[in-house]
């Protein structure tokens, strides 16, 4: 795992295996759980944090598009031809 700050709040960066919504890291009020382990794409208030996962470009799950995430002053989830998609 890492640790990002970004605008004033962590960014909490796994694959996921170990950390998850089900099993989570330590996070403050407004952070980001950010990992891959599902291969389904996620951009989810939780209540206290925020959980995303950039989907799969190998592997998708749940229909989801071939995609992957970046960040550019926001987050942003594009699919292999860079056209930006909503989750």
């Amino acid at each position: 795992y890492c640790l990002l700050e970004l605008n004033g709040r962590t960014v909490f960066v796994s694959h996921g295996h170990h950390h998850n919504p089900e099993n989570l890291p330590p996070l403050k009020n407004g952070d980001i759980l950010l990992n891959g382990h599902t291969h389904i794409p996620a951009n989810e208030n939780m209540g206290t944090y925020t959980y995303m996962n950039p989907g799969s470009i190998a592997i998708p799950k749940n229909g989801s598009a071939r995609g992957y995430m970046l960040y550019d002053k926001d987050f942003l989830w594009k699919d292999l031809d860079g056209a930006v998609l909503a989750i």
